[in-house]
C-alpha cells in the first residue's frame, strides 16, 4: 500500500514537473525581451514574434495534432513530445538570430500543444479512483511552480551569465523530465481513433469551449497589463510588479495541492458556477484594492486561488465528456486558450489605453458573468443537480 501511494505521488510530480516546464518556457523570454534582442542585434518586436509563434503553434498542435495518444498510446506520445519539445528549447538557447528563434519556438509550441493535453488525460489514468480532480489539481499547479520558481530562477540566470544559459536550464529540466515519462504506466492506443468533428459533436463540449473562451479572455486580459499599471499608475518597480505575480501564484499553487479534494468531493458541475461568480466578485472587488499596492497584493493571491479551482473544474468537466475523446477535448481546450490570450492582448490593449485599468476589470467582470450564465443555462437545460 505505502509503496502505491509513493509510485503515485512520483508518478505526480512528473507530470507537474512537465506542465511547468511549458509553463516556463511560455513565460520565460517576456521578462529578458530587451536582453535577447540586444544579443542578437535585432529589436524587441521581432524577438517578441516568437512568443506569438510559440502560442500559436500549440494552439495548432492542440487542435489538429492531439489524434497522436489514440495512434501510439499516451506514455509513447510523451515521450516523443517531450524529446521534441527538448530540442526546440535547446535550439532557441542556440538560437544566432531572430529567425531561427521563431523556428525554435514554432517547433516548441508544436510539441507542447501536444504535451500538455496528454499531461492533463495522464491524471485519470494514474489517479486512484475519487482522487482525479485532486491529482489534476496537483498537476495543474505546475503553472504556478513557474511563475513562483521557474521563471525567477532562471531569469536570475540570464542576468548572471546569460539569456542562453537560462534556455540551457529549462532544457536540462525537460530533458530530464522526459526520461521521466518512461516511468509512467502504459496505456494501449486506440483502434478507434477520433476525429477532430467527432470531439466538437461531444454533447456540451461546444458551450464549455465557449465558456473557456470568455474565462481566459477576462483572465489574461488583467494578467496581461497587471504589471504595467502597477509601474505606471501606482508608480512601484519591476521588482514590486513581479511580486504581485508571485502572490499570484502562491495562491494557485496552494489551491492546487489542498483544495483539489473539494471538486472529487461535490463534483465539477457543482463548483464551477460559485468559482465563476466568486471570480466576478474578486474582479470588481479589484476596482477598490487596486487603487492601493498591498491591498492589490493580497487581493492576486485570492484571485489565484479561486482562478485554480476554476480552471481544474473546466479541465475535469472535459475529461469526463467523452473519455475515448478525452486527450482531443483538451487538446481544443488548449487551443481556446490561446486564442483567448491573443483575443486579450489585443482588445484589452485598446480598454488600457483608453479607459485604463478599471475598464478592464468591468469587462473582465463581464465575461465572468456571461460565462456563468452560460453554465446556468447548461444546469438547467440538462437537469444537472446544483
Amino acid at each position: 500500500m505505502f509503496k502505491k501511494k509513493k509510485q503515485f505521488l512520483f508518478q505526480t510530480i512528473i507530470l507537474l514537473v512537465g506542465v511547468s516546464i511549458i509553463g516556463s518556457n511560455a513565460f520565460l523570454m517576456s521578462p529578458i525581451l530587451s536582453n535577447i534582442a540586444q544579443s542578437l542585434n535585432t529589436d524587441v518586436t521581432k524577438i517578441a514574434l516568437s512568443i506569438s509563434a510559440y502560442g500559436g503553434a500549440m494552439a495548432l498542435g492542440g487542435l489538429f495534432l492531439t489524434g497522436l495518444p489514440q495512434r501510439i498510446g499516451s506514455k509513447s506520445t510523451l515521450l516523443l513530445t517531450g524529446t521534441i519539445l527538448s530540442i526546440g528549447i535547446l535550439i532557441t538557447g542556440l538560437a544566432t538570430n531572430w529567425i531561427m528563434l521563431v523556428v525554435a519556438q514554432i517547433i516548441t509550441g508544436l510539441s507542447a500543444g501536444v504535451l500538455l493535453p496528454t499531461l492533463y488525460s495522464m491524471t485519470a489514468i494514474i489517479a486512484p479512483k475519487g482522487k482525479e480532480s485532486a491529482t489534476l489539481g496537483k498537476v495543474i499547479s505546475g503553472w504556478s511552480l513557474a511563475m513562483v520558481a521557474g521563471v525567477p530562477l532562471s531569469a536570475f540566470i540570464s542576468e548572471l551569465l546569460s539569456w542562453r544559459y537560462s534556455y540551457f536550464f529549462v532544457f536540462i529540466l525537460s530533458f530530464l523530465s522526459t526520461l521521466g515519462y518512461s516511468l509512467l504506466p502504459s496505456k494501449e492506443s486506440s483502434s478507434n481513433v477520433t476525429s477532430l468533428k467527432s470531439a466538437f459533436q461531444v454533447p456540451m463540449a461546444k458551450p464549455i469551449f465557449m465558456i473557456t473562451f470568455l474565462y481566459m479572455v477576462s483572465f489574461y486580459g488583467i494578467y496581461t497589463f497587471l504589471g504595467s499599471y502597477i509601474q505606471q499608475k501606482l508608480l512601484y518597480s519591476v521588482v514590486y510588479a513581479g511580486m504581485v505575480v508571485l502572490s499570484y501564484g502562491f495562491g494557485f499553487g496552494f489551491a492546487g495541492i489542498f483544495l483539489g479534494k473539494l471538486i472529487d468531493k461535490r463534483d465539477s458541475w457543482e463548483v464551477i458556477s460559485p468559482s465563476l461568480l466568486l471570480i466576478c466578485g474578486i474582479y470588481l472587488l479589484l476596482l477598490l484594492l487596486s487603487n492601493h499596492y498591498w491591498s492589490l497584493l493580497i487581493g492576486c493571491a485570492f484571485w489565484g486561488l479561486i482562478n485554480q479551482i476554476a480552471l481544474n473544474c473546466l479541465v475535469s468537466i472535459l475529461s469526463k465528456l467523452d473519455y475515448r475523446q478525452r486527450v482531443r477535448l483538451i487538446g481544443i481546450y488548449s487551443a481556446v486558450s490561446y486564442g483567448g490570450t491573443m483575443v486579450a492582448a489585443l482588445s484589452y490593449g485598446v480598454l488600457y489605453l483608453y479607459g485604463g485599468f478599471h475598464y478592464i476589470l468591468i469587462t473582465s467582470a463581464l465575461l465572468c458573468m456571461f460565462a456563468f450564465l452560460i453554465v446556468y443555462r447548461l444546469k438547467r437545460h440538462n437537469r444537472i443537480t446544483l
